[in-house]
């Protein structure tokens, strides 16, 4: 949390984590991600540090609560960042914490609608929330209600990252270039899965740090939907019975 570290200390973890985002990303300077990762303008922010056998830092994932209004009424928007580095990327792992700081939301706000708020630079990032989340905006098969729409454009405009075009709002400038492994190379040379084409055709300039808005609704349905989802694929890798494509 760092907000219970003092100035001094917030510093030396933000080098300490750029040293490993600069392995992950390009396009962002160090002042540019400490204002983004470790003190943004949110109510709270927590970071997940992932460490080696060593205890070397080799990934993160930061999740950050904002408030805002949706239809005149409070609402809890979640964003996030993460990254590991390549040669430990492969089983999702910065997916568990996202979900478990959204059903920590949930349930200490359970009245209040939770949304998750995305500005995806690449095609792996929208494959796995595709993969875990059944109702999301956009989707590439499924047809959303058309308020979900207007929601997302209205949270999106809320934040500071301009759109690339003034006639599309759900394409934002992010600047954050992805560092692909070979095996995010091969998802994007794939003609399956539809996602990954979805992704690709509706932002394709995600290697220019161009991001896809992606809004998730966090209702107790789509959560525990997540969390199965991810539980049972864990369950599967453990077992040797499945090997995950990223």
């Amino acid at each position: 949390m760092p907000t219970q570290l003092s100035a001094s200390e917030r510093r030396t973890l933000s080098h300490k984590l750029y040293s490993v985002h600069q392995k992950i990303f390009a396009g962002v300077s160090a002042e540019e991600f400490h204002q983004h990762v470790i003190e943004p303008p949110a109510e709270t922010t927590s970071i997940q540090l992932y460490c080696a056998a060593d205890q070397r830092v080799i990934g993160y994932c930061a999740v950050h609560r904002f408030r805002r209004q949706v239809h005149g009424r409070s609402a809890i928007v979640l964003r996030a960042e993460a990254g590991l580095e390549p040669g430990f990327r492969g089983r999702g792992a910065t997916y568990g914490f996202g979900i478990v700081r959204a059903l920590t939301e949930k349930l200490s706000h359970p009245f209040t609608p939770v949304y998750y708020l995305g500005t995806l630079v690449h095609t792996s990032s929208y494959h796995l929330f595709c993969k875990y989340f059944r109702r999301i905006f956009p989707h590439p098969d499924i047809k959303q209600p058309a308020d979900i729409q207007e929601i997302a454009r209205q949270l999106i405009e809320s934040f500071s990252d301009p759109a690339v075009r003034p006639e599309d709002p759900f394409v934002r400038d992010v600047g954050w270039v992805t560092i692909e492994t070979p095996q995010e190379k091969r998802l994007n040379e794939q003609l399956d899965p539809s996602d990954v084409q979805f992704f690709k055709r509706r932002n394709p300039g995600f290697t220019k740090g161009h991001g896809l808005v992606v809004l998730v609704p966090m209702t107790w349905v789509n959560l525990l939907g997540a969390l199965l989802s991810r539980l049972y694929e864990r369950a599967r890798i453990a077992s040797g019975l499945h090997k995950p494509d990223l």
